[in-house]
């Protein structure tokens, strides 16, 4: 091996050597954001792309902008009449601002988390557990509303927040259960007694018919009987008289 082949190898060494220890490469995606930063300060915001830079002086920080799904875990709250319950919230968050995101939060998921318990914690704290139970979809709208609007100070886009769980101590959740068994019962008597009420009204049209009209009444009479296994003979003094068909 020459001299000039050996040296080759040295140099292809030397510049790999070099390019791996001060230069990195980066790829950004379609759905992130690249924020480029040169001795600490922020130079730009970097779109989809292959992007190479001097790692001793500069650094490039990549910020997923996708629709996020999160589930907020439960917490304790208080009702207005000192109800204790867990609730747990889900919704989308997404970074809009991607330097906001950066800048003013350290930790902007975090952060969301607690904007969203503390606005939900002084939502429930001013409702009954009825209330909240009765109103939910206006806890809702209201807690999305909070929430976005102080979510866009940290660079975020909240399109969808609510209540996923709401979890009632023990005791209260049987006194729940016995107050919608007797609901239930009510509505079965309930309907039972509009049953009744209205064979009782059917039989009193039909007793005002027969008095304005006897015939229809030994008309409806022998229609009846006529349906079993009887005979019905008319005689010569207009009466009816009913006896049983021979069998065969």
């Amino acid at each position: 091996m020459n001299f000039e082949v050996v040296l080759f190898f040295i140099t292809l060494f030397v510049t790999l050597y070099c390019w791996g220890r001060f230069f990195a490469a980066v790829i950004i995606y379609d759905f992130q954001k690249g924020l480029l930063y040169k001795k600490g300060s922020f130079i730009k915001t970097l779109n989809a792309g292959k992007y190479y830079y001097f790692k001793l002086n500069s650094a490039i920080q990549v910020i997923d902008t996708r629709k996020t799904l999160v589930t907020l875990p439960s917490q304790e709250i208080l009702t207005k009449d000192n109800v204790n319950i867990k609730i747990t919230l889900v919704g989308f968050y997404q970074v809009a601002d991607p330097v906001k995101a950066k800048h003013q939060s350290g930790n902007y998921v975090t952060e969301f988390y607690n904007l969203s318990q503390i606005i939900l914690r002084n939502l429930v704290g001013a409702v009954t557990i009825d209330e909240l139970l009765e109103k939910k979809d206006e806890i809702d709208t209201k807690l999305l509303a909070g929430v976005v609007e102080k979510a866009k100070d940290i660079g975020l886009n909240i399109s969808t927040l609510s209540v996923k769980d709401i979890m009632l101590p023990a005791n209260l959740k049987k006194a729940f259960s016995g107050i919608l068994e007797a609901q239930k019962e009510a509505q079965k008597q309930l309907e039972k007694a509009r049953g009744e009420q209205a064979v009782l009204r059917n039989l009193a049209n039909s007793s005002s018919m027969y008095e304005t009209n006897p015939m229809l009444l030994q008309a409806r009479l022998i229609q009846s009987l006529s349906i079993g296994n009887n005979s019905i003979v008319f005689n010569t003094d207009d009466k009816v008289v009913i006896s049983g068909k021979p069998k065969a």
